[in-house]
């Protein structure tokens, strides 16, 4: 009997292994769908129970060794889902402007640009849309035109859509 690695195991059959998948490496993603459980259906028995128990901030908690193994999971699957969401636009009120992820897939804090950041009024993105349209003008105020060209591509949803 010959020992093989597990990465002669887990690469493809066509490279020279043996086509297994890692477990180790689904298990986030894996347990990312529990943190979109958590999100998507607030009302189901184990949601309310967690919430009540531990809040309903999933993107900030740190994990605490009395925490339940269930909210352990559900936070770990958090730090995989967050770098792929970001906001759906309706009204702007509740979605900071460059801390929250709404352009593409980092907030604008992290984007290596030059964001003029002098009014304490555009900490919000409710204040760039009038009418349920973005304002160029206050866009012009805060951004560049590559990142206005990026902001008014994205759409601002209704309550119906």
């Amino acid at each position: 009997m010959h020992y093989v690695t597990w990465n002669i195991l887990c690469k493809p059959k066509n490279k020279g292994g043996y086509g297994l998948q890692s477990l180790v490496e689904k298990l986030g993603p894996l347990r990312s769908k529990f943190a979109l459980n958590f999100i998507k259906k607030p009302n189901s028995l184990l949601n309310r129970v967690l919430k009540a128990k531990y809040g309903k901030e999933l993107w900030i908690v740190a994990t605490r060794s009395y925490c339940s193994s269930t909210w352990k999971i559900i936070l770990n699957g958090a730090k995989y889902l967050h770098p792929v969401m970001r906001w759906r636009i309706f009204n702007g009120v509740n979605v900071d402007t460059f801390k929250d992820i709404w352009i593409l897939d980092k907030a604008i804090d992290k984007w290596p640009t030059f964001v003029t950041v002098l009014n304490p009024k555009f900490s919000q993105v409710s204040t760039f849309i009038s009418d349920r349209m973005w304002d160029i003008n206050k866009l012009k105020h805060c951004f560049g035109q590559h990142l206005i060209e990026l902001i008014v591509l994205i759409p601002i949803h209704t309550e119906d859509n």
